[in-house]
């Protein structure tokens, strides 16, 4: 192996894989079967000072602005349509912006109408290959294909990290976040839902979502499908268990069950227990939403374009009369400035993250703030605010003497070949286990407020210490999303994430973490020789505690909280009334004709569990207003 080699295949370990030899002939012949992960995107080519430049002066032309609510969407059917904004000759019917978990469901759905002619706009690239592969998940934070965003940094929280701020984790790729994530499949709880229609959302109680929820699911685990209530086996996205259970699922399930809690469906009538988790995987290996609802169709309609490696810089308006509509928008690629028009509907699908901050590019957003960066104000809006996520705090206390899975360079050779051969191994899983809990405060009874997860430390596939994963699923505690005062439309969002601030929240965990570490009582646990190794989680100021005590464990959240990368709220669905509400029931931006957010953002409290398989159904069930809308 040349020098050069050696080089290229340690910067695709990107500092996460040690380069010695024995990794870089392994991280070899991944690269050979499955390709890499490809260079950042380049948004501007040579042209970048001179884009730069004309697109900052847009933003600042003095624009007529709109006060929060004081003016409403007329429906399209009844809207008068004045010169500038009728008589465009539209290059699409719909643009979807966004080609990630959402985006790509509503572009599926909308182009099955074939006189429709649908973009969709991606800022990442193409799904690799390696994205596939369930075990080589964690290689992919913080990579190309990830939008490299971080937390404001605050001593409350995620102080392990230092100055660096919490991570963030987003998908920048076609499929996003669904490409890059864990593959948990968890719709939630239904008290969510019917939580969210009781507060002025008709149409999204959980009877009147579940349907959406099946109609894009192909479960094809037996034991799990023969509930037809709950699940289907007819939709595009496989939904189904890994192939391969090493030793230690087994154990810890024992163990769960032994301390009292029961197997469940967490997507069927009780969510509280465990059990082995269904992911959006088939026979091992990753289904996205892209190759669930893209792949499969992309060459045969011709009515569906999609744009990757694009980056939209801001949605374009007519307000020409009384009202304000959205034309179509304005993205970057190959160096050159390109608007697209949209006789129809603009649709945001580009994350809790990137939505507002488009929207706020744009122009919709709080003006004092927007007026503070000397942007353009066309509504004022409360986008950006809501924002909240599950706060995990994962510890790596199990150490492993008898289950461990570390194998030599040899074996994991053999692995590399038979997955690439069979599909199965360890690389053909990640973590499996999951349990849900209640607190003494929960805050409906019966429902959790803690999940747990065990996941192998530091690899999916080889280790010999588990990392128990206690995260709130109701928090309280609010954020918020901003433009960067330096860069508006170029720099990196200001997250400021305000974990903990509710005192509930950081109560709730500390139970939780207290219930979980039990599991080092049982019996299951003494007969596998778990032992608790305190160690990897006391080099910090926690270490000064004499003993095991409440104080010991609030010390540890401070330091090892993280989020859980299931971002939620910060264009949040409600009523007229509600004045944190930026978009209303049929996900319609208050106050502009023609322009939807549909993604994670929406949401007005985050569900119990991952985000994906609600985020699937808000798109799937979003598809269906817009083609009621417009047929």
């Amino acid at each position: 192996m040349t020098a050069n080699t050696t080089d290229e295949l340690c910067k695709i370990c990107d500092g996460r894989i040690e380069c010695a030899p024995t990794a870089i002939l392994l991280i070899s012949l991944v690269h050979t079967l499955y390709g890499h992960i490809g260079p950042e995107p380049d948004y501007f080519g040579k042209n970048k000072r001179q884009i730069l430049k004309q697109t900052e002066e847009d933003a600042k032309i003095p624009y007529k602005h709109f006060t929060y609510f004081n003016q409403f969407p007329e429906e399209h059917g009844k809207r008068k349509v004045g010169a500038t904004g009728g008589e465009l000759d539209s290059d699409y019917d719909f643009i979807v912006v966004g080609g990630g978990t959402a985006g790509c469901v509503l572009a599926s759905r909308l182009s099955e109408n074939r006189k429709w002619k649908v973009l969709m706009i991606e800022a990442g690239p193409e799904e690799p290959k390696m994205a596939l592969i369930p075990g080589l998940t964690s290689e992919f934070k913080g990579s190309n294909i990830d939008w490299q965003y971080s937390m404001r940094p605050k001593k409350g929280f995620c102080q392990n990290r230092g100055d660096r701020g919490c991570e963030v984790v987003q998908g920048r790729v076609l499929g996003g976040t669904s490409s890059i994530n864990d593959m948990a499949y968890m719709r939630g709880s239904p008290a969510d839902y019917d939580e969210w229609a009781i507060n002025g959302n008709d149409g999204w109680s959980y009877s009147e979502v579940l349907p959406y929820f099946k109609y894009s699911e192909g479960n094809y685990d037996k034991d799990i499908s023969k509930n037809k209530f709950f699940h289907s086996t007819q939709g595009p996205l496989d939904v189904g268990r890994y192939p391969y259970v090493d030793d230690n699922v087994d154990v810890l399930l024992s163990a769960l069950n032994e301390l009292g809690y029961n197997y469940t469906d967490v997507n069927g009538r009780h969510q509280l227990g465990f059990m082995r988790i269904q992911t959006t995987s088939y026979f091992g290996e990753r289904v996205s939403a892209f190759t669930a609802f893209i792949e499969p169709i992309r060459k045969l309609r011709s009515n569906l374009e999609i744009l990757p490696e694009a980056l939209v810089t801001k949605i374009l308006f007519d307000d020409n009369r009384e009202t304000i509509r959205a034309l179509g928008v304005e993205y970057i690629k190959n160096g050159t400035r390109v608007r697209a028009k949209a006789a129809k509907e603009i649709i945001l699908s580009a994350g809790a993250i990137n939505s507002p901050k488009i929207l706020m590019q744009s122009g919709i957003g709080p003006k004092e703030y927007l007026e503070y960066l000397d942007m353009k104000v066309i509504y004022d809006l409360p986008v950006g605010g809501n924002f909240h996520d599950h706060l995990s705090v994962c510890l790596p206390v199990i150490k492993l003497t008898k289950t461990t899975t570390t194998s030599k360079f040899p074996e994991k050779l053999k692995d590399i070949t038979t997955y690439y051969s069979k599909g199965v191994g360890p690389l053909s899983a990640n973590f499996q286990v999951v349990a849900f809990l209640e607190t003494t405060i929960s805050d409906i009874l019966g429902t959790p407020d803690i999940e747990v997860r065990f996941k192998g430390h530091d690899s999916n596939m080889y280790y010999d210490k588990i990392e128990m994963c206690v995260s709130l699923l109701t928090p309280k505690s609010r954020g918020q999303v901003v433009l960067n005062a330096t860069d508006p439309l170029f720099g990196k969002p200001l997250i400021y994430p305000n974990f903990l601030k509710d005192p509930s929240d950081e109560k709730k965990l500390l139970e939780g973490i207290q219930e979980i570490v039990k599991l080092f009582d049982t019996e299951v646990f003494k007969s596998a020789e778990y032992a608790f190794d305190p160690r990897p989680i006391l080099n910090n100021d926690c270490k000064d505690h004499d003993r095991v005590s409440e104080d010991f464990w609030l010390c540890i959240i401070k330091h090892f909280s993280t989020p859980l990368h299931n971002y939620a709220g910060t264009c949040k669905m409600g009523t007229s009334k509600d004045p944190d509400s930026v978009v209303d029931k049929s996900l319609r931006v208050y106050g502009i004709n023609n322009l939807r957010v549909v993604d994670a953002s929406i949401m007005p409290k985050i569900t119990r569990g991952s985000t994906a398989a609600p985020v699937i159904m808000i798109a799937e069930k979003a598809s269906d207003i817009i083609k009621t809308t417009w047929y």
